[in-house]
């Protein structure tokens, strides 16, 4: 049985800084907040360090309980004030939200970033939710992956194994353009990323 780590990340809204961009669109903003919860499978899972890529940010916070916390509503933790929501009719791309860190003794081959919807008939998770990969540096070589996609790409200076006390970074991109419930994710459905890490001795027949 696996180890599993769960992480909430707020999905509330989008902030207009610290490397998060806008696609085309409608700028009517959502004002709910809706949350994701991260788990990470595989052999490799009990290695894995998960935390907030933005050290200086307002919006990424480790609280003691364990768990990361995102908070993407746009609210300053210091001031208060909202610089607004989740954009519908557009695509919202965050980068460099998550540090993943091999802290085992094995290489990862592979990290699979998935994610599923649940109680939303409506909204496929292929066509709404992709993510973002980069160096721990966090400020160059980006690429793009598609939900169920291996982050470890070795394209652009991405690198295609972690070694052992390796970071690499991840990001999502929330397309409620050609995804989402229409122009919008639903407040009722749950939101589940799972991360799996496999290494060379991975027994992938169970």
């Amino acid at each position: 049985m696996p180890n599993r780590r769960s992480v909430l990340i707020g999905m509330g809204g989008l902030v207009a800084a610290g490397g998060a961009a806008l696609g085309t669109g409608a700028f009517t903003t959502v004002t709910a907040e809706r949350t994701v919860s991260v788990e990470t499978a595989g052999d490799g899972s009990a290695f894995l360090a998960l935390a907030p890529a933005r050290n200086n940010d307002n919006f990424v916070s480790a609280p003691s309980d364990g768990t990361i916390e995102i908070n993407l509503d746009g609210t300053d933790s210091e001031t208060g004030q909202s610089n607004g929501g989740l954009n519908q009719n557009a695509e919202t791309v965050f980068r460099n939200l998550v540090t993943i860190t091999n802290n085992g003794t094995q290489e990862i081959t592979s990290l699979t970033l998935t994610m599923a919807v649940s109680n939303a008939s409506s909204v496929v998770a292929d066509d709404t939710f992709e993510f973002t990969v980069s160096q721990n540096d966090g400020n160059s070589n980006q690429a793009t992956v598609s939900n169920g996609g291996n982050i470890l790409t070795g394209n652009n200076s991405i690198p295609g194994t972690l070694g052992s006390g390796n970071s690499i970074n991840f990001g999502m991109i929330i397309d409620l353009i050609n995804g989402g419930d229409g122009n919008d994710l639903p407040d009722g459905a749950t939101y589940t990323l799972t991360i799996e890490a496999q290494t060379a001795n991975s027994n992938t027949g169970n």
